[in-house]
C-alpha cells in the first residue's frame, strides 16, 4: 500500500509527530477539527520518532514549504523536543507540543524525572478529587 494519497489542495494537512503512536496527538487533534468544517482538514502522522533526522526527512517529503499546515507533537525527550520545535520555526511551520508543558509542570510539582519512556499505557484509574458541573455554580 501506498503512503501517498490524493490531497484536495483546499485541504489543509495537520501533521502529528510523536515518539510512540500519535494516539494522544490524534486525539486532540480530532477534538479540534470537529470544530472545522467537514473535510477541510486532513491527519497525517509520523510515529515512533527517535531522531531529528527522521523528522526532516518527513518534513522535507511531506511538508511542502508555504503550504498551510501545522504540526502537533508528543515526543517526550527533552532535546528532541527542542531541536523539533526549532526546526519547525526555521521552516516557518505553526507547531504545538501537546505533552512537554504538562510534563514540566508535574515534573516541577513532584520533584521528579520523568521515566521518557514512548508508549507507555495512560492509567486511567488516577485518584479524581473532584468533578464538577460549572453549570451547578451559578
Amino acid at each position: 500500500m501506498s503512503d501517498e494519497l490524493e490531497h484536495d489542495p483546499q485541504t489543509i494537512t495537520a501533521h502529528i509527530i510523536s515518539d510512540s503512536l500519535g494516539t494522544t496527538a490524534r486525539g486532540v487533534v480530532a477534538s479540534a477539527v470537529v470544530q472545522i468544517r467537514r473535510g477541510s482538514v486532513a491527519v497525517s502522522t509520523l510515529s515512533h520518532v527517535q531522531s531529528l533526522a527522521q523528522v526532516r526527512a518527513y518534513l522535507d517529503r511531506y511538508v511542502p514549504a508555504g503550504e498551510k499546515t501545522a504540526v502537533f507533537h508528543t515526543v517526550l525527550d527533552r532535546e528532541l523536543r527542542a531541536s523539533i520545535r526549532e526546526e519547525l520555526e526555521e521552516r516557518g511551520v505553526p507547531s504545538v507540543d501537546l505533552l512537554g508543558p504538562a510534563i514540566s509542570i508535574v515534573t516541577a510539582l513532584t520533584d521528579e524525572e520523568p521515566m521518557n519512556i514512548p508508549g507507555l499505557v495512560v492509567d486511567r484509574t488516577v485518584p479524581e478529587v473532584r468533578k464538577i458541573d460549572a453549570s451547578k455554580l451559578t
